[in-house]
This record gives C-alpha cells, sequence and structure tokens, in this order.
C-alpha cells in the first residue's frame, strides 16, 4: 500500500487503487463470514442468525485488526462467526462444512473473479478511470479471495483448516492440544517473521495463473 501511495501514478489512479482495493476487501471478508453463517444455520445452529451475523453487511463482519493486515500486508481476518456445534444435527459433518464454507466461497469468487478480469482486459481496456477500475477491483478481488481462501486452510488454531481438522480427528488428539495451545503464537510468528507472507504470495501465483490461461482459453473459443 505504501509502494502505491509513494508510486508517480496520478492523484485519481491512487483513489481508483484505494476505493478498488477497499471494496475487494470488503467483499471478500463479507462473502467469507456470510457463508460461514448461512451454512451453520443450514446444520441446524440458529445462533449465527440470532446474533446479526447471517448477513452481507460488511459492518457486522469486519475486524479492525484483521482488516489492517489485509490492507497491509494482503491476508488478514474478519469476526469470526458465532457457532454452538452442539446444535449440528451431525456434529462431525456440521462443524466440517461450516469450517470449510468460508475457503470454498473465497474460491468460487476467486474463480468468476478472474473471468471478469480476462473479460474487462480483453474487452473493455479503453484506458479510461472506469476501465482501470474494472481491471484493477477484478485483480485485487482474485487475489484477495486466493490469498483469504489459503491463509484459512492453515490448520493452525483458530483459522477454519484447524476446526476441518477438529471435525476429524479425536478431541484429545495430540496435535488438536499443542494448537489449542499454540497456535495463535504460531500463527503471529509466521506473521510477523513475513514467511507466511511470502509463502501465500507464491500459492497465490500458482493458483491465479492457471486461472488466467482456463479463462483466456474460454475466452477465445
Amino acid at each position: 500500500m505504501l509502494d502505491i501511495l509513494l508510486s508517480d501514478m496520478s492523484g485519481i489512479q491512487i483513489l481508483i487503487y484505494l476505493l478498488s482495493f477497499l471494496l475487494a476487501i470488503l467483499f471478500a471478508l463479507s462473502l467469507h463470514e456470510y457463508a460461514h453463517a448461512y451454512i451453520a444455520v443450514k446444520q441446524g445452529d440458529i445462533t449465527p442468525k440470532a446474533l446479526g451475523r447471517l448477513s452481507l453487511n460488511p459492518l457486522r463482519h469486519i475486524d479492525p485488526l484483521g482488516f489492517l493486515f489485509l490492507m497491509l500486508f494482503g491476508f488478514g481476518w474478519a469476526k469470526p462467526v458465532p457457532i454452538n456445534p452442539t446444535k449440528f444435527k451431525n456434529f462431525r459433518k456440521g462443524l466440517f462444512l461450516t469450517s470449510i464454507a468460508g475457503v470454498t466461497m473465497n474460491l468460487i469468487l476467486a474463480i468468476f473473479s478472474m473471468g471478469f478480469l480476462v473479460l474487462t482486459n480483453k474487452y473493455f481496456n479503453n484506458n479510461n478511470n472506469a476501465s482501470l477500475f474494472l481491471l484493477i477491483f477484478f485483480l485485487q478481488f482474485t487475489y484477495i479471495n486466493i490469498g483469504l481462501a489459503i491463509f484459512n486452510l492453515l490448520p493452525i488454531y483458530p483459522l477454519d483448516g484447524f476446526n476441518m481438522l477438529v471435525s476429524c480427528l479425536k478431541f484429545n488428539s495430540p496435535f488438536l492440544n499443542f494448537m489449542r495451545k499454540y497456535g495463535t503464537y504460531i500463527l503471529l510468528g509466521l506473521m510477523i517473521s513475513g514467511l507466511l507472507s511470502i509463502g501465500i504470495s507464491y500459492v497465490i501465483d500458482f493458483i491465479a495463473n492457471p486461472l488466467e490461461m482456463f479463462w483466456n482459453w474460454v475466452f477465445s473459443i
């Protein structure tokens, strides 16, 4: 973000970049958390609905620190959707589906966002502000959604990947107990060291490049 502010882009270009980035973050986080809430309710737990989290309103989902990390480093988090797994019709199935719902939503959004990015670049790139906004928005939306999916798949407490393992392993599994005790510190260490950012960046490119090739092939038919 600092690189953009210090770049030689014009004021309107910087504004377009910041606005598109902000909207991409808000939509990606809100839809991620909405997916968690929606699946939890479908699995029998009305807690998210009762607490107002079955909503697309970003203000109900945004965590200030997680939002700041996403703005600065390209990965972050929203306020976790509160659930009561004991209310699920099937504990393990409900917990697994609810945990993976956000990641699945992000991947679906990334796939279609890349399609719109390729389409915009192919047919609407007229070097005007509207086209620039669409290009930057879909680019950021694609990369942010892939980044969120990768980040949340990590099997580290309290991320979705950890909860997916909880649904599959014994509650007193040594790995789960270790993560419950040290997961937060491990996650913070990875963030502060920059290793997480570097690793996620490589995986984002690994996923985004084939997606771009796929949509280029689709629109060339």
